[in-house]
């Protein structure tokens, strides 16, 4: 049964700035220290219509090889982000990101759709605690994080 994961986190800075953080290849990777290593990283900013291989290991011995990321769309002037990712037991992982301006800063959210077959409710659990994570090391405020059965 698919999860929707769904993240968000306040940010005291300019909605645009905060976007153009988020498409950092290797900006993504420092903010998830702690909970995942990334190998074979690119440098530089995603690209729509591209597609990224990465080797990437949670907590040290969830490894999943040639895990693939296809972004799908980039629109920097609504600043959403989506892409399709899947790799090793994992089926579907649509992430949509978007960064919009609130108070005195933004808020960013993290939409993911998961589908890793009989192990879909402990993946989405995984992705609870990767994408918080990552909010915590940018310093994100107010972060809340809510896992739905689809």
């Amino acid at each position: 049964m698919t999860r929707i994961l769904t993240v968000t986190a306040h940010y005291p800075r300019d909605a645009d700035t905060v976007f153009a953080e988020a498409l950092n290849i290797e900006e993504m990777a420092e903010a998830t220290r702690g909970i995942a290593v990334y190998k074979d990283l690119p440098k530089g900013n995603f690209q729509e219509g591209e597609t990224y291989t990465l080797n990437v290991t949670v907590w040290g011995v969830m490894r999943n090889p040639n895990y693939q990321v296809h972004v799908e769309r980039l629109d920097p002037v609504a600043r959403v982000v989506q892409s399709r990712e899947f790799g090793w037991m994992i089926r579907t992982w649509d992430h949509t990101l978007t960064v919009e301006p609130e108070g005195d800063g933004c808020r960013w959210t993290d939409r993911i759709e998961i589908d890793c077959s009989w192990a879909t409710g402990y993946m989405a659990w995984v992705g609870k605690q990767l994408y918080r994570k990552r909010h915590m090391n940018r310093q994100g405020q107010d972060i809340t994080a809510t896992i739905t059965r689809v």
